[in-house]
């Protein structure tokens, strides 16, 4: 074996790492790490460490098939290594020998030998340093049971972290779940109550729950106090149909209990595709509380509820048309939006095309302000008829608004959806000739026109640009066939520089590349932002634009020039590995051959003759 003759022959470590790096592609190499993982932690742990865990693996790879490597098969390679790793408190290998020693027999961890091995090393540490080191070993994918748990408890109580992180969790129902009498009672006894009210919420079935809230509301007069004990134990997992309990629960208190329905409506409901939100609207409607009933409405997951609430709106001839119009209002907005630091998503309903004609018709206010999300195509829906009545009313910002959303799809090449997508398609091209008759006769409108369109593009809605430009005409004309019209106007082809879509950014910088005098002084009016290109992280294609618009600004301004050079050179200094150095090398040439005046002696041209001797 060649990692044999290795470890006897080579003596020298960091030359051993270097022919085992060149194994790294053996397909047989991560299965035989019962071999080689412990020879080499042994030899020089701190040197091969990096290798063992790049390389790790629990399974072999015999070239017909892949099979797991048992630990009882090689127990006096594994058992030291074991012993090694907990010796010298290396966690991340020790977690990663535990799950290979206590794997199932067929996926994940053996769960009953789990709970035996750490109930037995938590209780064989001593003081809270050495259990705190046990629990970060045993911190993988296992669940505990009752009894390990309690053990676990008893002795330290700040394990309660490392006890809910390991509750079962395996099941998509209520069917299983079951509360920790005898923990919860311990927790009690402990007045503890984070863990005894975690517990509940993670364990309690509906049943119970629904008993317990019912009992509440009948005991409990104070609405602040009720909304806390209910908040409290409102129950925690997957797949849980508590709209039962909701609806006997606002039966039975009104609206002393909305705060808590309205903050945990959507898991009451039963999750974003649960068939229970007609109960709660129907609800919501019997007894006048339009919040509820708006709010039923727009967490529902499907549409149709959405659809038929407005159609039934704007039909209804008894409802008065201030409740009309302020009902509308309530329907709007998001159904459901997550938000993480720099980046969030909001879902919205779709508004049928013939209902949202109907809305635009009668209140066209709504259209361009609480429904604008509601009516804007999606890639299985669009709006032809909505158009038409828009360009029918003149009606230019809706028009560009819902241009901005058509310039961005794609015709897709497979059968599946294709109806709907060539409808789309056909709307995109129709809205192309219609900008292209507005460019054919007005150039200086298009611009300001298409600046409108090209700076509603949300961020990261386009996909594939060359498809979008092969597929879509009036992208075409958008972003390809205008470059001499945005010339034209200055305050146009601003706005597409600070667009919120890169495509539409690199647009900017293309036009303002063009070998064009007046490209080369919109350059030096917009130098503030395109002088950021040099340092925010771009695509090549973008940054090489930039830097075109860049070169083109240092050759028509003297002062542009000396700050993009000294800018340009303070960026060859990053360490990005995939930044195109040699590029803005090619920046800082075009810089210094029209400037000659800002050429250093180091960078003054030398020419070199050869002497001529006269005699």
């Amino acid at each position: 074996m060649q990692i044999e003759r290795l470890l006897e022959s080579q003596r020298d470590d960091a030359r051993l790492r270097d022919h085992l790096e060149g194994l790294r592609h053996d397909e047989s190499l991560p299965g035989l790490t019962w071999f080689w993982g412990p020879a080499l932690y042994e030899r020089n742990r701190v040197m091969f460490r990096p290798f063992i865990l790049e390389h790790f693996a629990t399974w072999a790879n015999n070239g017909q098939r892949v099979e797991r490597v048992r630990w009882a098969d090689h127990a006096s390679h594994l058992d030291a290594w074991l012993v090694a790793a907990r010796t010298n408190r290396d966690t991340q290998l020790v977690r990663r020998l535990l799950q290979w020693q206590l794997a199932g027999e067929r996926w994940g961890a053996d769960n009953d030998a789990c709970c035996v091995a750490v109930v037995s090393a938590y209780r064989a540490a001593t003081g809270p340093a050495a259990r705190a080191a046990v629990l970060e070993e045993f911190d993988f994918s296992f669940s505990l049971d009752e009894l390990a748990a309690l053990e676990i408890y008893r002795i330290d109580q700040s394990a309660a972290p490392f006890i809910l992180h390991h509750l079962r969790s395996d099941y998509w129902d209520d069917s299983k779940r079951t509360l920790w009498t005898n923990l919860l009672a311990v927790a009690d006894e402990a007045g503890d109550e984070s863990l005894r009210w975690s517990l509940y919420r993670k364990q309690v079935s509906v049943k119970q729950w629904q008993d317990e809230v019912l009992t509440l509301a009948q005991r409990v007069h104070d609405p602040e106090q009720l909304h806390d004990e209910l908040v409290l134990r409102h129950p925690e997992g997957w797949n849980l149909d508590l709209s039962d309990g909701a609806i006997r629960l606002l039966e039975a208190r009104g609206r002393d209990v909305m705060p808590y329905v309205r903050a945990k409506l959507e898991s009451l409901m039963g999750g974003w595709y649960s068939r229970q939100a007609e109960r709660f609207v129907k609800l919501g409607k019997s007894k006048g509380w339009w919040d509820l009933w708006s709010a039923a409405i727009r967490t529902a997951g499907g549409q149709k509820l959405f659809n038929d609430a407005v159609r039934e709106l704007l039909g209804a001839p008894s409802i008065d048309e201030a409740d009309r119009v302020s009902r509308l209002h309530a329907l709007a907005g998001v159904s459901r939006e997550w938000n993480w630091p720099g980046f969030g998503l909001a879902v919205v309903h779709s508004l049928d095309d013939d209902l949202a004609v109907g809305l635009y018709r009668r209140y066209p206010e709504m259209i361009h302000g609480p429904y604008r999300a509601h009516v804007l195509p999606r890639w299985w829906q669009g709006g032809p008829k909505l158009l038409a009545e828009a360009l029918k009313s003149n009606d230019e910002e809706l028009v560009d608004l819902l241009a901005s959303r058509y310039a961005t799809q794609v015709r897709w090449d497979y059968a599946w959806g294709a109806k709907g997508r060539n409808e789309i398609m056909e709307t995109a091209d129709h809205l192309g000739d219609y900008y292209q008759a507005i460019r054919d006769r007005d150039p200086a409108l298009f611009a300001r026109r298409a600046a409108e369109v090209l700076t509603r593009i949300p961020a990261y809605s386009i996909f594939s640009y060359s498809r979008l430009l092969q597929t879509n005409k009036l992208a075409r004309l958008l972003f390809v066939r205008s470059f001499d019209v945005f010339l034209e106007v200055p305050a146009a082809l601003g706005d597409l520089v600070e667009g919120s879509d890169i495509h539409v950014q690199m647009l900017a910088y293309n036009i303002l590349a063009q070998d064009d005098p007046r490209a080369r002084t919109l350059a030096v009016r917009w130098l503030d932002i395109l002088i950021g290109t040099l340092l925010r992280p771009l695509h090549r294609k973008t940054r090489l634009a930039a830097f075109r618009a860049l070169a083109g600004a240092a050759r028509s301004d003297a002062n542009a020039a000396a700050f993009i050079l000294r800018r340009a050179r303070e960026a060859l200094h990053l360490p990005d590995k995939k930044y195109p150095k040699e590029e803005l090398v090619g920046l800082i040439g075009q810089v210094l051959y029209h400037r000659p005046g800002l050429r250093s002696d180091c960078e003054q041209p030398r020419v070199y003759r050869r002497e001529v001797v006269t005699s």
